[in-house]
């Protein structure tokens, strides 16, 4: 009789707490007024000239920039570094199972 009674109070207590109670929402933010997008601006006019002229460009390039380069392929892994006349090569191959490291300062 006992267990009855407070499986009663037990599930009135569980009603009780679990009523669907809707919190009060507030109100949604306004909307703000549409983005007027302006006309993009109007293209200039293109340059004529009546007159040529001869323009010459000259390109230097270096043999041997400074810089690192690294290249992976399926026989292994090469690292090359250049600062200056410093040179640092890094060879990690998988055909020869070896690690080869070169150093040359001129």
């Amino acid at each position: 009789m006992k267990k009855v009674i407070l499986s009663a109070a037990l599930a009135i207590v569980f009603l009780a707490a679990c009523k669907n109670e809707t919190a009060p929402t507030a109100d949604p933010a306004p909307t703000p007024p549409p983005v007027e997008d302006p006309a993009p601006p109007a293209a200039p006019e293109p340059r004529t000239s009546s007159s040529s002229s001869t323009t010459t460009t000259t390109t230097t390039t270096e043999e041997n920039p400074d810089g690192t380069s690294v290249s992976i392929g399926s026989d292994g892994v090469n690292v090359s570094t250049k600062k200056g006349t410093n040179t640092n090569d890094v060879n990690l191959s998988t055909e020869t199972k070896k690690v080869e490291v070169k150093t040359t300062r001129d």
